[in-house]
């Protein structure tokens, strides 16, 4: 009876995860109004000392990198893969990396429905001749029961056989293996008793089999069962979203899975740092940023920024997204600093272009503001590009299904189809990563601010 459930959960996952990505979003729509205005507030924050800055030259990814993305239906959810491609191309938007997801829903490191691993490695590996491989295996491995010697044995064993066939493969693939994430039974009842610890067998054995292997691990399940363990005690009702069929993380909580991977890739935290002194209208500090053409008229100041990076897109209109952020580190990889020093006491309208950005006083802005935390014309148009990302993303999925779950004879007509689809919207990708030239005017409250035309 067990082994039937469980049969018919794995057909059903996919269908799971699209279902609960639509109820999370009604069951917190609630509470995006009541969270925003708090959440503004917690999101200021101070920068990055000089120590902790790391740029481009140490960035694990290369120009003409090819990254592949192998693992089971939380890669194939398409969301820490999204997230990993818009840290890299709004940090580095000159860098020139092509990626393909070969997440499989029900995966094991033997292999799944659509073929053992060998299959797997043949059709959704090889042909894309990757430098770059991530692999994240092991939710399915421990077969939803509590730890089995022989079943993590088994485990063990068959991931040790996918590595051999991977270096075989992709012989010029740097190879990073990223930790299973938990089986949450953190912050709500289970279906599967006990399969949590099983889970944490499986992530915590990753290391040692990096090592083994010699091969860099990315540690994942450690910062999600503790935001989980953290968030339960913030807000139950809201923890309970972030992986809402134990399984599969929510779409925001994605982006804890990301930053683990862009911290071990040595991403650059900086988005941009400008300090400007308002008493000598003087550019005191500036980093991955030009600042330009700045004058004072009537205690306001104007100035104009070309910076080389844009901020993450954040999609803060989601509720469960700003609670992540506010109950993760996230924000301390994504540094836009605006700090504004010598100003008169009382408040301030920064306006950027024509867009009201918010209202600070002059010792929040004396401390510092993380623009990439607010609404900004540099947000919108990270927002258009994670967009055009998030369809191209669809088409690849959608030349997955007919390819490997079809036998359409014309079928590789259809992928060739899908594929001048996924160009058209790489090239909007593209178009969206051009930086333009923003007008920043900041004004005291009490103070009409005239914009550039």
């Amino acid at each position: 009876m067990k082994s039937i459930r469980l049969a018919h959960f794995l057909l059903l996952r996919p269908l799971i995860i699209l279902q609960y990505a639509s109820v999370s979003r009604q069951a917190i729509a609630q509470k995006i109004l009541t969270s925003t205005s708090v959440l503004a507030i917690t999101f200021l924050v101070a920068g990055l000392s000089s120590g902790d800055t790391l740029h481009a030259q140490d960035f694990y990814l290369h120009n003409g990198d090819r990254l592949t993305f192998y693992g089971d239906s939380i890669t194939a959810q398409r969301f820490y893969t999204r997230d990993i491609q818009d840290f890299v191309a709004t940090r580095y938007p000159t860098l020139q990396v092509t990626y393909h997801n070969a997440g499989v829903p029900g995966d094991k490191v033997t292999g799944g429905y659509v073929g053992d691993a060998a299959a797997r490695v043949a059709r959704d590996v090889k042909p894309w001749d990757p430098t770059v491989l991530t692999v994240m295996l092991g939710m399915n491995d421990g077969d939803y029961v509590p730890p089995d010697p022989k079943i993590f044995a088994d485990y063990q064993e068959g991931y040790e056989k996918l590595i051999t066939m991977l270096r075989a493969t992709a012989p010029r693939a740097r190879i990073t293996l990223i930790e299973n994430t938990p089986y949450d039974e953190i912050t709500h009842g289970t279906e599967f008793a006990g399969f949590m610890t099983t889970t944490e067998q499986n992530a915590k054995a990753t290391p040692a089999l990096g090592q083994r292997e010699r091969l860099p691990v990315v540690e994942a399940y450690s910062p999600v069962k503790e935001l989980l363990e953290h968030a339960k005690a913030a807000d139950p009702s809201f923890a309970s979203l972030l992986v809402p069929d134990r399984i599969h993380p929510s779409e925001p909580l994605h982006w804890v899975m990301a930053e683990s991977v862009m911290k071990a890739w040595h991403i650059d935290p900086v988005v941009s740092e400008v300090t400007l002194s308002a008493a000598s209208q003087a550019v005191m500090h500036s980093l991955r940023t030009t600042v330009s053409g700045m004058q004072a008229s009537g205690g306001a100041l104007g100035w104009d920024q070309l910076d080389e990076a844009l901020p993450l897109p954040f999609n803060f209109e989601n509720a469960l997204m700003n609670f992540v952020l506010k109950n993760s580190d996230l924000a301390s990889c994504d540094q836009e600093m605006l700090k504004v020093e010598d100003l008169q006491p009382g408040a301030y309208q920064l306006t950027i272009d024509k867009t009201d950005v918010g209202t600070f006083s002059e010792a929040q802005l004396s401390r510092g503001i993380n623009l990439a935390l607010l609404k900004t014309p540099m947000w919108d148009q990270a927002r258009e590009y994670d967009g055009a990302l998030e369809r191209r993303s669809e088409l690849e999925q959608a030349d997955f299904v007919i390819f490997a779950e079809t036998n359409l004879k014309d079928k590789a007509d259809a992928s060739r189809i899908l594929r001048e689809g996924e160009a058209v919207f790489e090239q909007k990708v593209q178009e969206a990563l051009r930086i333009s030239k923003h007008h920043y005017t900041l004004a005291p409250l009490n103070q009409t601010i005239a914009t550039n035309p």
